[in-house]
């Protein structure tokens, strides 16, 4: 048995795969960022809370805490425990080379299941090519609105104007991920605070395809920040 570094790209994988739950072995907690790595097992029926494994203390639906987990919402170092389970068929590792890769298959269970979180999807460009609900709750755009229009519009003009946008592909493809957390803009031209992760997208040959981006509004979060600092 061992624990691996969780990352978006397993988190995709696991949920491609069918599972649906992940056990902790702590109740998460994103404001400390001083205990111990959070450890999760991932499985694919609801556990018992009454009646969890040994070392764990709760467990949470993997579209949601996880995800907040690996969009940057914590500090908090985060492992997924493996002890030889097999992923898909059976016929897979979980060190597959598949395993690291995401697909189209996944982000549309994704894109389907998720109110709270923008997610959208790119060519190596940056144009937008799928879009969920939740892109349009927090941005403003349906999605024929948005199909092949490039995603720095999501950007403020200055940001734009420092290239910001390319930067953060660029980084996105370099160290495999991305992250942010500035001033976006909607569709009606109002600005929020927000907070996003960009990583790249691969198909099974391991060509790019292009990005995918995970952003949540911050903006009540960043409201009792400045209500607070001018007190």
């Amino acid at each position: 048995m061992m624990n691996v570094p969780f990352t978006p790209q397993l988190l995709g994988d696991l949920i491609e795969k069918g599972f649906t739950y992940v056990l902790a072995s702590v109740a998460f907690d994103e404001a400390d960022t001083e205990s111990s790595p959070l450890v999760l097992k991932p499985v694919k029926t609801e556990p018992v809370l009454a009646n969890l494994p040994e070392g764990f203390q709760t467990y949470y639906k993997i579209t949601r805490e996880p995800l907040q987990m690996v969009c940057g919402g914590t500090d908090i170092p985060l492992l997924l425990q493996y002890d030889a389970m097999a992923v898909g068929d059976g016929s897979s590792s979980i060190y597959d080379d598949t395993y690291f890769r995401m697909s189209e298959e996944f982000f549309r269970q994704v894109l389907d299941s998720l109110e709270d979180y923008a997610i959208f999807t790119t060519d190596t460009m940056g144009n937008v090519n799928s879009w969920n609900n939740g892109a349009q709750k927090v941005l403003g755009y349906a999605e024929q609105e948005i199909l092949g229009i490039n995603s720095e519009v999501f950007f403020t003009q200055e940001d734009r104007e420092s290239n910001e946008p390319e930067k953060e592909l660029k980084t996105a493809s370099t160290d495999g991920r991305g992250i942010d957390e500035r001033y976006h803009v909607r569709k009606d031209g109002s600005r929020f605070w927000g907070t996003g992760l960009v990583f790249p997208l691969f198909d099974e040959s391991g060509k790019h395809r292009g990005y995918t981006k995970i952003m949540r509004n911050l903006g009540e979060e960043e409201h009792a920040r400045q209500v607070a600092e001018s007190k």
